[in-house]
């Protein structure tokens, strides 16, 4: 076994990616705390992919898609335990569901799992080399890339994530040349194919996309597709010989973010309002390269990580508002309208229920609870209609015992406002196991998942539930606990 130490998602891409160009065959391992995945290859291609996590399992994922019948799952696995064969064989001699129809479903059930993997953050990863043994398994023959290029086109959703996730502004992506005969036989869509003719090491990410008639996002996907597949590589800085920079310390991380808390553009920037178009590229460029969260990924600091991408977000932002002119003089007119005295605007419900919650959200991060309790019950009560703020009082209410139903209750009604809301679902995951409701907790996990098919935190607390009632798909199940 090859392997065990944690990577990133990129490196984890990448390792894949490999195995296609060698042509190897063997199983993949992927792990991330309980939650185990193993991907089996033949020739450089997939071909099968399971879990240790029961939803995760063929005969599972056949049921939750409505092809496979609950009773007839059951007899199979039963007839393949008594007769030491396996699912797929029993299924296939039994005729129940078409060949084809199967083979449709596994390849989406390989697709699914490897999409989920690439968005952990970081894995334990092993490859066992050798051919499998997966007769009487269903199999397919999906190309590692393909995947890798087609989870690109989709995540991570968010645009400013998908930036974060590229690299700094400057990096200047290149063609592989060891990737060269995979990359030939790629067909790539429009925005592919400008990526492809423009990737010689000279012209910086944001350069290309602003040139791409394919649009921003569409090329800025397909470069990160092609980074994940190791068909594009980052270029050597030219000057990255001559800067040299001190150690990052977390006294000045520290002070970074709290410069940014609640913070306009300009201050996030570190700028005043007369900077020039090149001054704010410049900065965003400067901030990028200190403090990206690709540098916090592991080391002293790793503990930063989340705190950083969130600030990374804000960076992003700002330069995005400030660096086109129709845009910044949009926000320089809403900034403007901004000053009123503050004894007026404290009149407003709203700005007063926004200051209540950053002032609770800050003191929950400094570990003041009961402080931080008041100012969010605060923020609740002045409006009932954001979720963000039922959100952080109920995951702060869940955390005492006697508070359980009004944690619950805030949740709740954090999910009803914002149905998209994985947090309020994880939170309530939370909840329910630690009352020893499973059947509860498992169904608020399914739908993170639904959601957000890359929470691993949510996948490991659902394996560790064990087998728990099927989870139907039906929106009902969600009402009902709503209404417990």
């Amino acid at each position: 076994m090859k392997g065990t130490a944690p990577i990133s998602e990129r490196q984890f891409a990448l390792a894949l990616a490999a195995r296609q160009h060698e042509e190897a065959s063997g199983i993949q391992r992927v792990s991330r705390g309980r939650l185990h995945r193993l991907f089996c290859l033949e020739g450089g291609w997939i071909v099968f992919a399971t879990s240790n996590l029961l939803e995760e399992q063929f005969a599972e994922v056949l049921v939750q898609g409505g092809i496979l019948s609950p009773s007839d799952r059951v007899a199979i696995l039963e007839e393949a335990s008594r007769t030491k064969t396996k699912f797929g064989s029993v299924l296939e001699a039994r005729s129940l569901v078409p060949r084809d129809r199967l083979r449709e479903a596994m390849e989406r059930h390989v697709e699914s799992l490897l999409s989920s993997c690439l968005e952990w953050p970081e894995a334990v990863v092993a490859f066992d080399g050798g051919r499998p043994a997966l007769e009487g398994e269903i199999t397919v023959r999906l190309a590692p890339i393909s995947l890798i290029l087609k989870h690109a086109r989709k995540y991570p959703a968010s645009l400013d994530a998908l930036r974060v996730r590229i690299g700094p502004p400057d990096l200047r992506p290149m063609k592989s040349v060891a990737m060269a005969p995979i990359a030939a036989m790629l067909e790539p869509d429009a925005a592919g194919r400008f990526v492809l003719g423009r990737t010689d090491g000279t012209a910086t990410v944001g350069e290309i996309a602003a040139a791409s008639g394919a649009g921003e996002e569409p090329t800025l996907r397909a470069i990160y597709g092609f980074l994940l597949a190791g068909i594009l590589q980052p270029a050597a800085a030219p000057n990255a010989a001559a800067r040299s920079e001190p150690a990052l310390t977390r006294e000045e991380v520290g002070a970074r973010l709290a410069l940014a808390r609640d913070a306009d553009h300009y201050t996030v920037l570190g700028l005043d309002r007369s900077a020039s178009s090149s001054r704010i590229r410049d900065a965003y460029y400067a901030l990028a390269r200190r403090y990206h969260p690709d540098r916090f990924r592991s080391g002293p600091l790793s503990g930063l990580r989340v705190q950083v991408e969130r600030y990374f977000t804000q960076v992003t932002e700002a330069y995005n508002t400030l660096f086109q002119p129709d845009r910044r003089a949009e926000y320089d007119e809403l900034l403007g309208g901004s000053t009123q005295p503050e004894a007026a605007r404290a009149g407003d419900t709203a700005y007063l229920a926004r200051q209540n919650f950053l002032r609770g959200r800050q003191l929950a991060e400094r570990k003041r609870l009961a402080e931080a309790l008041t100012f969010l019950d605060n923020a609740v009560r002045l409006d009932e209609s954001v979720a963000e703020y039922r959100l952080e009082l109920g995951l702060l209410l869940a955390r005492s015992a006697r508070r359980r139903e009004d944690a619950e209750r805030q949740l709740i009604a954090a999910a009803e406002i914002d149905p998209s809301l994985s947090s309020a679902y994880l939170g309530l995951g939370h909840l329910y196991q630690r009352a020893g409701r499973s059947a509860d907790a498992a169904r608020m996990l399914r739908e993170v998942l639904r959601w957000e098919p890359g929470n691993a935190e949510a996948a490991a607390l659902l394996a560790s539930l064990g087998s728990t009632p099927e989870d139907t798909g039906s929106r009902g199940l969600l009402r009902a606990i709503f209404k417990s």
